[in-house]
């Protein structure tokens, strides 16, 4: 069934994307690129920060914020992480026929492209030797000792065996498909050179086909050439930079929707196209904002520029943020020549186990602007393909981001000018970059201005396109399964940008397409209760580190473990800590239509597991719901408990189900007449507190739990509380108003309502219960209303708010003695809930021992309220 486009969207491209595509100025973008392409062309990383620079003076002339991001080369070799090890700049290469006549070969000053990337150097002045012709593998033997070696072998794979054998440099003269007068782009490794070739320090250069031929030609004519090569390459550990074009949200700047368009690369499409459109992009929306006709979009859209995954992966892994990106989408080659791209615009899916409303939404504002604009291109819309960039997709630590481009002549073939010399500013259309720019900035700030009404809708739309896919003929019970986990996905994303509304009738809505999609699903594959597999298939691997690993910073022997599974390197993210290898399996099958078997997907998983990517947890080691239940039992939970939790998830083991199984338990032993709260905190990084939709920091528990259907949620900037149970909305309800810790905030009602307090793997330090005490001494190091904070209200506006001024010193009196006190006078319980150590007290308890430790210091403390300036 065919996606139904929103109303809202219907609006937006009737309305808004006219307005862009008016705007949007095609030579403008042109010159953008010209000026990206004036640097980058020499492949030189001191040209990489003139780059910078003159990207920094582009997206500040239009009116955009910007920000410089350094990000340092060298990292531990061997960990799969996406770190440059070393830069380099190039500052000389040329190679002369010296004997038995003279002859200029190239001249990197001439042409950029005559050298391979990570080339080494020469002997300062440079040196002469022999030149031979190999051509086969075989061939390489200890007649290349100590000579350039010109071939049409690839450099790259071959050049441990040139090393091997004594050459000291070679010269590449591949053939480019129909352009015998182009150069190759030649690199000796992605972001570096590959571990197994580690040790290989070889002079690279780059001819074209017909350079080639002539010296081959001469060679053939002589016999013999000695020639004089002379390369200076200096390497060093320094820093790339990421660049940040920021068009700042006017209601909450922290929540991004992220553009990826690498730099760094010599060549005007494949590189440069992208960039000069996110300066475009930028120019466009900040120009219509500042004109009065667009408003600013509630949330900051961020264009990113960088080297290509090692730029974006590394500041992703670096960059300390409160929420992943909302979501985004990769520019890569845009505005082909339609004759040299077969007029073939194409809008790639992002990831599979990513959320595809993106896909649609793109593809629909794509086809507008195509109608509104005549560049000569017809939408292809294909399925996910990896660039390297667009594995930003991964659902854990990435967001959602389908790729633009015009890469491909006919499907699945690069350009013509791919990765070549003939990738040109000849090659690049203004009026394709004028459409890709338009489309862009409408998809970007439709994302990024999107509210509660554009999701109700597009869930309404997203679940119209599930039940038709879980209509279509044949559907076999895993394959509807797959549907089901693609719909919760896109379902739980979309909830990221719900803006305003009473949250009940939100999940009433959303709820109900959620339920009408399982019973669709319970008709083909009915629901069976989940059984713990054993053995391999039972293993459940934990991820530990963003993205996939990258090759050239593998160990070899892990390295070809991995490959050697034959899986793609996005099958790492359907390990979500909760599914098992025998289920990862299965969703791999759906993805790639035919059959994984889980003893491979188990091997993919154990060399990660080596290299330190992902824990294999073994089905013995894991905590179950009905353990959960006994033990808290055990502590002495009790049904009709009022009872609030701090916890640490990890403290408890792996358990299945993960958080959501904690809660479960926790419900089940307190009973219907029982009431569930815990912390939903984010400590002031939440800039602006939005109930529906803004995270806790204080761990992965509390955080399922507000975010469950039936919970309740306090309004409060920095110190939100949520609960369940039939006295949530009275423990809730005035937290503002009655400010953080008072005796009728929702903590202190539970406290001085015969409530309990929880420590599940936790100590006291970590129970916020005795502020309450702390208040009620009172302390003076405490001002719940000394600060100006924002939060989003019910009717969608920002609005300014009295919050906690916390206090700007150290407690002399420790938390800490409190668990002390409390096990000494027998008011607390302590015992293991799975393997976390844990307490659990009376709430009044507590509140007395506090109020008792504090007693004599608190009227002589001098330390005060931090409030902001």
């Amino acid at each position: 069934m065919a996606w139904s486009r929103p109303a809202s969207l219907n609006q937006f491209c009737q309305r808004v994307l006219p307005q862009l595509v008016q705007y949007t100025d095609g030579d403008q973008t042109l010159d953008y690129v010209r000026r990206v392409v004036a640097s980058d062309r020499w492949n030189s990383f001191d040209q990489f920060h003139q780059t910078s620079r003159t990207l920094e003076e582009a997206y500040s002339a239009a009116g955009a914020g910007v920000e410089i991001c350094p990000l340092q080369t060298g990292g531990q070799l061997g960990s799969g992480r996406w770190v440059i090890h070393e830069a380099n700049d190039v500052r000389r290469a040329t190679l002369k026929v010296v004997a038995p006549v003279r002859r200029k070969i190239l001249d990197y000053r001439d042409n950029p492209w005559h050298i391979v990337q990570w080339s080494g150097s020469t002997p300062k002045g440079g040196m002469e030797c022999r030149l031979v012709v190999v051509d086969e593998v075989a061939d390489i033997d200890r007649r290349v000792e100590g000579s350039m070696v010109l071939t049409r072998l690839d450099p790259r794979i071959n050049m441990a065996r040139f090393a091997s054998q004594g050459a000291v440099g070679v010269i590449t003269d591949a053939a480019v498909a129909d352009l015998p007068d182009a150069h190759r782009w030649m690199k000796f490794g992605w972001g570096g050179i590959p571990m197994e070739h580690a040790a290989v320090n070889l002079v690279g250069l780059v001819l074209s086909e017909n350079e080639g031929w002539a010296l081959r030609q001469l060679h053939r004519e002589k016999g013999t050439l000695t020639v004089r090569v002379d390369v200076d390459v200096h390497r060093y550990v320094g820093h790339h930079n990421m660049v940040s074009g920021l068009i700042r949200g006017g209601d909450d700047p922290q929540d991004e929707v992220w553009v990826l368009a690498h730099s760094n690369e010599p060549g005007a499409l494949d590189n440069a196209s992208g960039v000069g459109l996110c300066v475009e992009i930028a120019r466009v929306l900040e120009g219509l904002i500042a004109a009065g006709a667009l408003p600013r979009p509630k949330r900051t859209i961020r264009l990113l520029n960088a080297y290509e995954c090692y730029g974006f992966f590394k500041y992703l892994e670096d960059s300390h943020r409160l929420q992943t990106p909302m979501a985004g989408v990769v520019i890569d080659t845009v505005g082909h020549q339609p004759e040299l791209c077969g007029g073939r615009l194409e809008w790639h899916a992002t990831i599979p186990m990513s959320a595809g409303f993106v896909d649609r939404v793109g593809a629909a504002i794509l086809r507008q602007t195509l109608k509104l604009v005549n560049p000569g291109y017809r939408l292809h819309l294909e399925p996910f393909m990896s660039t390297a960039d667009t594995l930003i997709g991964d659902p854990k630590y990435g967001f959602p981001a389908p790729w633009i481009t015009t890469h491909h002549r006919a499907k699945n073939r690069a350009s013509a000018v791919y990765h070549t010399s003939a990738d040109t500013m000849e090659t690049v259309n203004g009026t394709g970059l004028e459409t890709c720019a338009a489309a862009m900035a409408g998809y970007l700030y439709y994302l990024a201005n999107a509210g509660t009404r554009e999701v109700v809708e597009l869930a309404r739309a997203e679940t119209k396109y599930s039940l038709g896919q879980l209509q279509k003929a044949g559907l076999a019970p895993e394959q509807a399964r797959h549907e089901g986990e693609a719909h919760r996905e896109n379902m739980t994303r979309l909830r990221r940008f719900l803006w305003g509304g009473e949250k009940g009738e939100i999940e009433a809505s959303l709820g109900a397409g959620e339920q009408a999609v399982r019973q669709a699903i319970e008709q083909i594959a009915p629901a069976r209760p989940r059984r713990r597999r054993q053995g391999a298939a039972g293993r459940v691997p934990r991820r530990k580190v963003v993205i996939s690993p990258s090759g050239d910073n593998t160990p070899p022997e892990i390295l070809r473990r991995i490959n050697g599974t034959g899986l793609s390197a996005w099958a790492l993210f359907w390990a979500d800590g909760e599914r098992t290898v025998g289920e990862i399996a299965q969703r791999l099958s759906c993805e790639y239509g035919r059959p994984v078997e889980a003893r491979t997907v188990g091997e993919f998983f154990a060399a990660h597991q080596d290299l330190g990517y992902v824990d294999l947890i073994e089905p013995g080691d894991m905590v179950g719901r009905s353990q959960l239940v006994a033990d808290l039992r055990a502590l002495g939970v009790e049904t009709g408990m009022d009872l609030m939790v701090h916890s640490s998830l990890g403290r408890i083991g792996h358990v299945v189900g993960g958080p959501t199984t904690v809660i479960e338990a926790l419900l089940q032993v307190l009973g219907k007449r029982g009431t569930l709260m815990m912390p939903s905190f984010n400590h002031g990084a939440g800039r602006v507190f939005n109930p529906l939709v803004t995270p806790s920091t204080n761990g992965a528990i509390p955080d399922a739990l507000w975010r469950r259907p039936e919970a309740v949620r306090s309004v409060h900037p920095s110190h939100a509380l949520a609960a369940i149970g039939p006295r949530a909305e009275e423990f809730c309800r005035g937290h503002l108003e009655a400010g953080i810790w008072a005796q009728d905030s929702p903590i202190g009602r539970l406290v001085h309502g015969g409530g309990h307090i929880m420590s599940l793997g936790v100590d006291h330090n970590s129970s916020t219960a005795y502020h309450v005490a702390e208040e009620s001494v009172p302390c003076s190091c405490i001002d719940p209303f000394g600060n100006i904070d924002r939060i989003v209200s019910v009717d969608g506006e920002v609005s300014q708010v009295q919050g906690l001024a916390w206090r700007a010193g150290t407690c002399p009196v420790s938390p800490g003695r409190l668990d002390e006190t409390l096990t000494e006078r027998g008011l607390q319980r302590r015992g293991p809930i799975g393997g976390a150590p844990s307490g659990l007290a009376r709430g009044l308890d507590l509140w007395e021992v506090r109020r008792e430790h504090l007693a004599e210091v608190c009227p002589s403390c001098t330390i005060k309220p931090g409030i902001r300036s």
